[in-house]
């Protein structure tokens, strides 16, 4: 006579097997479906940073465009960027409130 237990285990053996599978797929390993979300959220945020990186870019090409046709986009940089004056020229520096 089987015990109740070998009896339940040889009975539903391929549910068993099918549901440690799902698991293992699901929860368990390098390429489970966990992973594969988190994965997708870091791309996703890699995406936005490139986008971010490449408007910055674009500007600055722009700029350093001006700066080889114009004299005077070399000073505006040099006073936005660098805090530069001339001589005889007091700076006040206002902070942003976004930056508080």
């Amino acid at each position: 006579m089987k015990s109740p237990v070998r009896r339940f285990f040889s009975k539903f053996k391929y549910i068993i097997a099918l549901s440690i599978f799902a698991v293992f797929i699901l929860f368990i390993g390098e390429h489970s479906w966990v992973n594969r979300i988190k994965r997708k959220s870091e791309i996703s945020e890699l995406n936005r940073k490139i986008a971010a990186e490449r408007e910055k870019f674009e500007e600055d090409s722009i700029a350093m465009s001006a700066i080889d046709h114009d004299i005077d986009a070399v000073r505006k940089i040099a006073r936005e960027r660098y805090f530069m004056k001339n001589s005889g020229e007091d700076v006040f520096m206002i902070p942003d409130e976004e930056e508080e």
